[in-house]
């Protein structure tokens, strides 16, 4: 009988990747990696956890928790908080080598004030796209690590959006993205800068457009999404080909918290949503109509959890707006609020937990935070993983 070994290596690293991107989970293809030297250096290939995370695009990423500024009597004196989303000892060691709270970071504007001038801007991947509230100054900050880059000056014009595109694989290397309206004008421009170069670059404009209605960006398949005022229509840009477009939003969205979400490799020509609707999770898929429009068909709905929040609450959120107001989704998990209370529901189980009991901090204020999959133990053996 031929050893172990020998027959592995009959198989070759071109089999073992077909066989390994069909692993349900990361945590399969990390235990699979473990079980010998042959098939740890076909997990560590670049190019195969590229192929791996586009296949788990939503339980690649690590949570932690949600990140959010609580209010304060200073303005702008609140420094951000880590909001565990579990009580594994795995995540609270990481949360505790963190500096959340951003003293990290100079104090330019405030050298003397309370909590941090720094305003959170969005969050992806570990990374937050921050701006100082005095100077005007942006920045890009890892909290675990304790690393950060200023940015160099915006173009003229008012900010009214940004947005952090984190790597896949490179933690130090983003792309950010900011809004602006030019005074006078209704034109919306978009500008775009890389870390490898820190320069902003003019993506173009588009005119006769309302404000954005002052939600984050959200983010899927390298695309980003604001939604604008009037709740009527969305502005998406796409950052492989910096296309800048406005795509109309159906009548059922136009009141209701969401988020858009990845779901399967093939996304040509569609965009998956997800917002919570008479206390049900639903997921909404909008087809190219072929007329530059979208055509939307219910995917998926969860079972009600009206009863489930109310005995979280201790009272029946029907008498409270809104029934559930999505704050992100990330790795799997939907985080939401309701009656003041920030939740999670892991979609694959649709486990509901409570993370807090009464939560001040504004909805818009509120990150899911992730750390990039894969962890550094796994050490891919190409620039690029």
């Amino acid at each position: 009988m031929a050893p172990a070994a020998a027959t592995i290596a009959v198989l070759g690293d071109d089999i073992l990747q077909e066989v390994f991107i069909l692993l349900p989970t990361p945590a399969d293809l990390l235990r699979a990696a473990l079980a010998c030297q042959p098939f740890l250096r076909v997990a560590r290939s670049a190019a195969f956890l590229r192929r791996f995370r586009r296949r788990h695009p939503s339980t690649c990423p690590v949570i932690l928790g949600c990140l959010l500024y609580r209010p304060s009597k200073r303005r702008g004196a609140s420094a951000p908080y880590l909001l565990p989303a579990d009580l594994l000892r795995a995540t609270h060691r990481t949360i505790e080598g963190g500096d959340f709270a951003l003293s990290f970071l100079p104090r330019r504007g405030r050298p003397d004030g309370a909590g941090t001038p720094w305003r959170l801007l969005d969050c992806r991947n570990g990374s937050l796209l921050l701006r100082d509230g005095a100077s005007g100054e942006l920045a890009v900050a890892d909290p675990l690590t304790r690393r950060w880059v200023s940015l160099p000056a915006l173009p003229g014009g008012r900010r009214v959006g940004y947005a952090l595109v984190p790597d896949d694989g490179d933690s130090s290397a983003f792309k950010a993205v900011c809004i602006s309206r030019r005074a006078g004008t209704t034109e919306l421009r978009a500008f775009l800068l890389s870390s490898a170069e820190l320069r902003w670059d003019d993506l173009g404009g588009l005119a006769q457009q309302p404000n954005l209605a002052g939600s984050r960006a959200m983010q899927a398949k390298r695309s980003l999404y604001w939604k604008l005022m009037g709740g009527r229509h969305m502005v998406a840009l796409n950052t492989a080909t910096m296309e800048l477009t406005v795509l109309a939003l159906p009548p059922f969205l136009r009141e209701q918290s969401f988020d858009v979400i990845e779901k399967g490799e093939d996304g040509a020509g569609k965009l998956w949503v997800l917002t919570m609707r008479g206390f049900c999770i639903e997921v909404w898929v909008g087809e190219d109509d072929g007329a530059g429009g979208l055509t939307w068909t219910l995917l998926e709905k969860s079972v009600r959890f009206r009863t489930a929040m109310q005995a979280m609450i201790g009272s029946d959120p029907f008498h409270h707006t809104p029934q559930g107001d999505v704050i992100g989704v990330a790795a799997g998990v939907v985080f939401l609020r309701s009656c003041s209370c920030l939740f999670s529901i892991h979609l694959e189980t649709m486990k509901m937990t409570r993370l807090s009991m009464v939560e001040d901090c504004p909805s818009p204020l509120i990150y899911p935070y992730t750390i990039a999959w894969p962890l550094a133990f796994l050490n891919p053996t190409e620039q690029g993983a």
